[in-house]
């Protein structure tokens, strides 16, 4: 059985098939389904079967990335700073798109390899599910969980409002399973940090902290590193489920990242041309003026 919710398929269970995931955009996601792997294989094996199959989505979705003009022009470079990349020594036009690609490109991928993680340890962890949001039962609780890469994606700014939406998350769940005595709980959650961490913490802002006095007393599991994977998986980590590399097909993507390169190379030199700049990093700033 499947089910769509929020612009994406999500597996209910029931269907003796597991989900495929592919990208319809750099945030969203849709899954489509395939025949499981080979019978005969153990419950890891399959896992990692699993995850391999949406890690090779992951692949494809670099690649349209690459070969799409509209995700990645000359424009969303000249939309970056361009004088912090001169005070940091690049010095022409030629070097600017090539460090200015891969900050774009950063971005992109870790937005995207975000969502590829939390939909392979939806689909490998019994009682999972991601719709969006990502929950889980464990037990006898219902925990709904924020899904972090690595603890710097958050700052002391940032985490007060990740915890409030997570406690609305929380809220909503509460409502729409009115009748339920099930317990409703929040989990926040980091794939990887060197040491692992399990433990329930209160948020209590300070009391000239009057912006976050609506989430004071808040209550949330906080799971990090391995013991986050151990709760939700049983393996240690990403590296204990995906220990061969080599298993990814990505054989097409080195030459779509290339190939986007030289394109943007190019874009660059006819819009110097056309307007008669040469190739200095003042020239470039000019540029983005005119056409940014």
């Amino acid at each position: 059985m499947v089910a769509k919710q929020r612009g994406r398929w999500v597996c209910m269970g029931g269907s003796g098939d597991e989900p495929r995931v592919i990208f319809s955009d750099e945030r969203s996601l849709e899954v489509d389904f395939v025949d499981l792997p080979e019978e005969g294989l153990t419950d890891i094996e399959n896992k990692r079967a699993i995850a391999y199959e949406y890690l090779d989505a992951f692949v494809e979705n670099r690649i349209a990335y690459y070969r799409d003009p509209k995700k990645l022009n000359l424009k969303k470079l000249l939309a970056k700073d361009i004088i912090m990349f001169a005070a940091r020594g690049v010095q022409n036009a030629e070097e600017f798109v090539a460090e200015a690609f891969r900050a774009c490109e950063s971005s992109s991928e870790e937005t995207v390899i975000g969502t590829t993680w939390q939909a392979i340890v939806s689909a490998i962890s019994s009682d999972t599910l991601d719709t969006g949001d990502m929950m889980t039962v464990r037990d006898g609780a219902l925990y709904v969980c924020e899904l972090k890469s690595q603890k710097n994606t958050t700052n002391s700014s940032s985490f007060p409002q990740e915890l409030r939406e997570l406690k609305d998350k929380c809220e909503a769940q509460r409502r729409f399973r009115r009748a339920s005595s099930q317990p409703i709980r929040a989990a926040f959650c980091v794939l990887r940090d060197k040491n692992a961490t399990d433990k329930v913490l209160t948020y209590e802002p300070s009391e000239r902290d009057l912006a976050n006095q609506d989430i004071a007393g808040f209550q949330y599991r906080y799971l990090t590193g391995a013991a986050f994977w151990q709760w939700l998986t049983g393996f240690d980590s990403e590296k204990g489920l995906v220990s061969d590399v080599s298993r990814i097909n990505n054989g097409d993507v080195r030459m779509a990242r290339q190939e986007c390169i030289d394109r943007l190379q190019e874009e660059m030199r006819r819009a110097l041309q056309e307007h008669n700049l040469d190739d200095s990093m003042n020239s470039v700033l000019v540029l983005k003026h005119l056409i940014g």
